[in-house]
């Protein structure tokens, strides 16, 4: 996909990998849709929609105003994500609505409530943000698991549904990043930061966004595309 003057929505727009994005995305010259629960300070670059993921009448307000506000988006890439890190003892059930909110209905209903726009441009794509935790189970993560899952489930399926005409589907099955991702048994970002130097397998924000920006510019790109840091592996480093 060739990016510049391209139209493209993006959930998690102020997050780490968000943010790196939309830097990235800028020398692109594109025209950007960003989408976060607040913003502290806009860009008369670019549009802003504030929108809890979490409250569905925010999502349906949301979508209506891109309605209103666009006759057309080339690219949605749903990156905004909560991460539950509980075991079932310790996790409530608001933990649970919360993180299927976030993490999987918010992008079925942006997917389905835009496809309008999406199929008036000729070459369309939507990308979701999944996870290892998508595709290997993990104790003391059935929350985020469960919603990971989700999400690959229904990325790979709206493929196969859509194989022949737009939007296409891309899902990025993603390994351990740098953030300060994670609720509950997680490492902090400093944590994080300490493990990466003692060896641990982590990607950069800057490494993952040019490789979004590398896929999306790929025409022969595949449904889905697994990012793994180095030797990556799950429970080798343990919160403190």
């Amino acid at each position: 996909m060739e990016l510049k003057n391209k139209v493209i929505a993006i959930t998690g727009a102020k997050g780490g990998i968000g943010e790196t994005l939309v830097s990235l995305l800028e020398k692109e010259k594109t025209e950007l849709i960003l989408i976060n629960k607040k913003f502290e300070k806009e860009n008369k670059r670019h549009k802003y929609f504030e929108c809890d993921l979490a409250n569905r009448k925010e999502i349906l307000n949301l979508t209506k105003k891109l309605k209103e506000n666009f006759t057309s988006i080339d690219l949605l890439i749903n990156i905004a994500g909560i991460g539950v890190y509980k075991s079932i003892e310790e996790a409530t059930i608001a933990e649970w609505d919360e993180s299927f909110s976030v993490n999987v209905t918010a992008p079925f209903i942006l997917t389905k409530e835009l496809l309008p726009l999406l199929q008036k441009s000729s070459d369309s794509l939507v990308v979701n943000i999944g996870s290892g935790a998508g595709v290997i189970p993990m104790k003391n993560r059935s929350l985020y698991c469960s919603t990971k899952f989700a999400m690959r489930g229904m990325t790979l399926s709206l493929a196969e549904e859509f194989k022949d005409r737009n939007p296409k589907f891309c899902l990025i099955t993603l390994g351990s990043t740098l953030t300060p991702f994670g609720i509950g048994k997680a490492l902090t970002l400093e944590e994080k930061v300490k493990a990466h130097q003692k060896g641990a397998a982590y990607f950069t924000t800057e490494w993952v966004a040019n490789k979004l920006i590398e896929i999306i510019k790929d025409k022969n790109r595949k449904t889905e595309i697994v990012l793994y840091p180095g030797d990556y592996g799950f429970g080798t480093w343990k919160k403190p």
